[in-house]
């Protein structure tokens, strides 16, 4: 009766994710579509310096480098080990599933995959929620941050907003070794699963979301580095860059339907971009092009070579056998 309850529900969810997917994806063609002259006029013009291409690549190579030491903090915290190699491949994996609407693939699939290294279906679910929690409350908070001195050119009220949210968060930051562990048991509970059997150590807690806030500077430097690259004529202080990329990877990442937040942080970046005056439509709408497509390689290709050089099911039983052989 269950099965018979739910399946409708979730025809239904498919379905208005497909909608939504297909009239964002339109609202964005139409958008393109008005600037599509401009835009080749000045990809046409453009002279792409590979060196600050290349230079924002390893930026965010390296951010996901700093991610992943986050979440294995969180596994060990609730008393998983696993190696960096083995988390590298777990992540870069895990990481394809962004691009498949509903964006809670990439979470689960880091659990289901970390269990299958060895590591608790506990601790591997509970810490690819939590760093996925942290990240976006981490976003959040620099992006306040980062954009205080932004705002107060548009109206004096909103710069207190932003400093009230960026307070906000690190208040929260200090707070979290205290409010997690209720909100653990309590989840557990609904989930009818047993709690982890230790807290997460105050410390843990405390580095990872402070790797993750780190992970949204080094986002928004990679892309000023990929913007002189691509189209040296929009400057702008780090700090706009900053603001920028996070608000619209946030959007595109919130927005469950949109895989891969396509359509929707192309179309708040180039807003972005336009509204603070940092570049004229035909140039935004040409970064917001050209970084999703640079963004969405350094995205796939790290997970398809991980997949190409150890397939998940030899990797798996080799794993368990080993185990196996250790407690024998």
């Amino acid at each position: 009766m269950s099965k018979l309850a739910t399946s409708p529900r979730r025809r239904l969810w498919t379905a208005a994710q497909f909608v939504l997917l297909v009239a964002t994806l339109a609202w964005a063609g139409l958008a393109l579509r008005s600037q599509w002259s401009a835009v080749r006029h000045s990809w046409q013009s453009t002279d792409v310096h590979w060196g600050w291409v290349g230079a924002a690549s390893v930026i965010v190579l390296g951010t996901y480098a700093t991610l992943i030491q986050s979440w294995r903090m969180l596994v060990g915290g609730w008393g998983g080990r696993l190696p960096f190699a083995a988390a590298t491949r777990i992540w870069t994996i895990a990481n394809l599933g962004r691009y498949i609407p509903g964006k809670l693939w990439s979470v689960g699939a880091l659990g289901v995959l970390a269990s299958r290294e060895g590591v608790s279906g506990v601790a591997a679910a509970g810490a690819a929620i939590l760093g996925t929690l942290l990240n976006i409350g981490a976003g959040f908070g620099i992006m306040a941050l980062s954009s205080s001195r932004v705002l107060s050119m548009f109206k004096p009220w909103l710069q207190t907003v932003s400093v009230a949210v960026s307070i906000a968060f690190g208040v929260g930051t200090l707070l979290l070794p205290w409010i997690l562990p209720p909100v653990v048991r309590r989840v557990a509970f609904w989930r009818g699963q047993p709690p982890p059997e230790r807290q997460l150590p105050a410390g843990t807690l405390w580095i990872a979301t402070g790797i993750n806030a780190l992970s949204w500077v080094l986002y928004g430097l990679a892309f000023a580095a990929f913007a002189r690259g691509v189209a040296p004529q929009v400057i702008a202080s780090p700090s706009l860059f900053i603001v920028i990329w996070a608000a619209s990877y946030l959007g595109g990442y919130l927005v469950l339907f949109a895989p891969g937040g396509i359509g929707v942080r192309d179309v708040v970046l180039t807003g972005g971009l336009i509204a603070l005056g940092l570049a004229n439509s035909a140039d935004a709408t040409l970064l917001a092009l050209a970084s999703r497509v640079w963004l969405t390689v350094l995205e796939i290709l790290p997970g398809v070579l991980a997949l190409l050089w150890s397939p998940l099911a030899p990797r798996a039983e080799s794993r368990r056998a080993r185990s196996v052989q250790r407690d024998a």
